[in-house]
């Protein structure tokens, strides 16, 4: 049986649980929001059991709420994004990614909104799957393939998504 131990804390603010893991090397603690004074803490939500699994992953991955900001996210899921896990803990996605065009090579397509992670949020949305293109740290450019599935509480409704994400190409 693994269990995982999640210890509440304040960060800037906000109350967070952190999410020891065990490496080869070091230790490391992985940040998720636990909500804030405007809506319910995610630990009484269906989301808490994704947050928490997002934040011991080991394969890349991430939590979003309703309104596309990030919950949590695996160290591996940050890295291929081209940012730190703590960083952007409860900023919207697509302020934190540099989503580039894959026709043009700009930044911030039209087409941003539709990319899998956040349009399984929409009603009726199942399932989805799409390739991002995400400008790194060092302005190198990742395919990543995004692999998207909505959180449904228990009436149905739609509280978040939980998105794999895998590199795509050498």
């Amino acid at each position: 049986m693994t269990r995982l131990i999640l210890r509440l804390e304040r960060l800037h603010g906000e109350e967070v649980v952190t999410a020891p893991t065990q490496r080869s090397t070091a230790t490391a603690n992985h940040v998720v929001d636990l909500g804030d004074n405007g809506r319910a803490p995610a630990a009484s939500t269906p989301l808490a059991r994704w947050i928490a699994t997002a934040a011991a992953a080991h394969d890349p991955c991430l939590v979003l709420d309703t309104e596309g900001q990030i919950l949590s996210v695996s160290t591996r899921g940050a890295e291929l994004l081209g940012c730190s896990d703590i960083a952007i803990i409860g900023r919207r996605l697509l302020d934190v990614i540099d989503l580039v065009d894959f026709e043009t090579g700009g930044s911030r397509p039209d087409y941003a909104v539709r990319i899998a992670p956040i349009a399984v949020l929409s009603p009726g949305h199942g399932l989805m799957r799409s390739l991002l293109r995400v400008r790194q740290s060092d302005g190198s450019r990742q395919t990543v393939d995004a692999s998207a599935a909505p959180i449904h509480d228990a009436h149905g409704e739609t509280v978040g998504s939980f998105t794999f994400l895998a590199p795509v190409g050498g």
